[in-house]
């Protein structure tokens, strides 16, 4: 009883311990703001973004959650008399520092140079880096214009972890033909999704089912009425099958009721991919943008094979007759070529080509006692000299 006490003790102290060396080790690959980067220099201490009890947070809070927010921080910069805002949130996964990143941007951010994905407009500053989002906001009057390398060396001066998978590549499905720039956002969550468009209550998107989501705007010539698509991927089509039929008690699928007072949706399938089309006042609208969505995958039924033409069974048995005839006459042929140079060499070189026997070795069993002469065998009238066999005791 006190081994199996001592044992019990012994695994969960281990367990604690790695518990503790993977915090620590989390705690040293995180990024911290610097202390001062191309002459900007910290004013103030540091805030913890993500506090529930802050009201600024509160909104925001569970979107970070949906996203697999760790932790961050926000820090004032000065200099020259200016001062800007630094936020620092460190995600989860690429997926989740993509989505913030995506979902903090707003329409008229231009892409930047101060990274792969980053974006800025005249005062307000995005940047993804690894798994961590940078968000920079300037003060009233200022213009980022020629602020770019210095931003670029708070990303270098940060050393933030490059991601160890893919961001994620659901906006390469949303049509190109009338989308707004900047609009574009990746989705993980139902409270993000509702922030985004009030579309209905609750998980209604199916996100607890494996699903993943882009919402993007679409603005056409005509009324300049703004289209919202929302891009749904499942893990499989049987998933997105069942989430349509589930969507006709909440919505007013293709507005084929006109007296319904449901959320009008216009909706197509695409293997695990769904669209829907909201703000659309024509099928034809919602439509032509549905024709244009991306599946990400394609499925053929006409695969190019390999084709085998088989013979008329009378020239397959006709081929082998042939086939088995030449294989004989070769035979043949090759035979009597063999045993010709045979005889022949026998005769004009008797005992120099074949029937050698001094080339010729005898396993002597001694059986009896005559003794054994190669050339006995082959009858060249000549004998050995015999061979004396030992004497019988």
């Amino acid at each position: 009883m006190r081994r199996i006490h001592l044992i019990s003790k012994l695994v969960f102290a281990g367990i604690f311990v790695f518990l503790a060396c993977a915090t620590a080790a989390m705690a040293v690959d995180a990024p911290n703001l610097p202390a001062s980067f191309a002459g900007w220099t910290q004013s103030g201490g540091a805030e913890t973004i993500g506090d529930p009890s802050d009201a600024r947070w509160t909104e925001t809070w569970s979107v970070l959650q949906e996203y697999g927010y760790l932790s961050g921080n926000m820090q004032q910069y000065t200099k020259g008399g200016k001062t800007i805002s630094v936020s620092l949130y460190r995600m989860k996964d690429a997926s989740g520092a993509y989505g913030i990143y995506s979902y903090f941007r707003v329409p008229g951010m231009a892409h930047s140079s101060i990274a792969e994905h980053s974006s800025m407009s005249a005062a307000h500053a995005l940047v993804l880096d690894g798994t961590v989002v940078i968000e920079i906001y300037g003060s009233n009057g200022m213009d980022f214009a020629n602020l770019e390398p210095d931003f670029k060396a708070l990303v270098d001066a940060l050393g933030s972890v490059p991601a160890d998978s893919p961001y994620p590549d659901l906006v390469k499905r949303l049509p190109l033909r009338g989308f707004r720039q900047g609009t574009d956002r990746y989705i993980l969550g139902p409270q993000a999704l509702r922030s985004t468009i009030a579309l209905g209550d609750g998980d209604w998107a199916g996100f607890a089912n494996g699903a993943e989501a882009e919402v993007g705007q679409y603005q056409f010539e005509s009324d300049n009425r703004v289209l919202t698509l929302i891009v749904l991927d499942y893990p499989t089509p049987q998933v997105a099958t069942k989430m349509l039929k589930d969507w006709a008690a909440i919505f007013n699928l293709d507005a084929k009721d006109a007296s319904s007072k449901l959320p009008a949706v216009y909706a197509t399938r695409k293997l695990t991919t769904v669209g829907l089309v909201v703000g659309a006042n024509k099928p034809d609208e919602a439509k032509a943008l549905l024709a244009h969505l991306d599946s990400g995958e394609e499925l053929t039924w006409n695969e190019p094979t390999f084709s085998v033409n088989e013979g008329n069974i009378n020239g397959v048995i006709a081929s082998v007759i042939v086939g088995t005839g030449i294989l004989c006459m070769f035979t043949l042929v090759a035979g009597l070529a063999f045993g010709g140079v045979r005889l022949v060499a026998k005769r004009f070189l008797p005992g120099r080509v074949f029937d050698r026997g001094s080339s010729i070795s005898v396993l002597q069993l001694g059986l009896g006692s005559k003794p054994i002469n190669s050339d006995d065998f082959y009858q060249l009238g000549k004998s050995a000299p015999p061979v004396p066999t030992p004497r019988e005791s």
